[in-house]
């Protein structure tokens, strides 16, 4: 399975190289070149910006630092919203419940895909509502 995996560190590194050795493709990207050239060293591709990973996969997983790391990557120029491939945005990072519903909703009304972040913060009714 052709898998995307945007950012790259402390976190996000392990669980791509987990997915590689279980051999799934994978499309990288990171801002740290020296980050996404350790996957590709193993396997991978990388590409320069998180649309051209959703445009390429149909699942993106997303690990990053911030809040606005997550929305922005989500959702700025360039980001996954762009992306004319994707279908699924799991964002593994630690964004909260109103941060996952907004990157969610602006994710549903501009594209066909489904985004979820695997926190217990979401409520049942949200979560349900994601995936129908």
């Amino acid at each position: 399975m052709d898998i995307g995996f945007i950012g790259l560190g402390k976190m996000g590194f392990p669980m791509a190289r987990r997915l590689i050795e279980a051999g799934h493709q994978l499309i990288v990207f990171d801002t740290r070149k020296e980050a996404a050239d350790r996957l590709v060293a193993m396997g991978a591709a990388a590409v320069s910006s998180p649309k051209e990973v959703a445009d390429r996969v149909e699942s993106v997983m997303a690990s990053l630092p911030s809040l606005q790391a997550s929305l922005e990557v989500a959702t700025a120029h360039n980001g996954v919203i762009e992306g004319n491939r994707v279908k699924r945005f799991v964002d593994l990072s630690t964004v909260g419940s109103h941060m996952a519903v907004r990157i969610h909703d602006l994710l549903k009304s501009a594209t066909s895909c489904r985004s979820t972040a695997p926190s217990r913060a979401a409520s049942a009714a949200q979560r349900k509502e994601r995936w129908r």
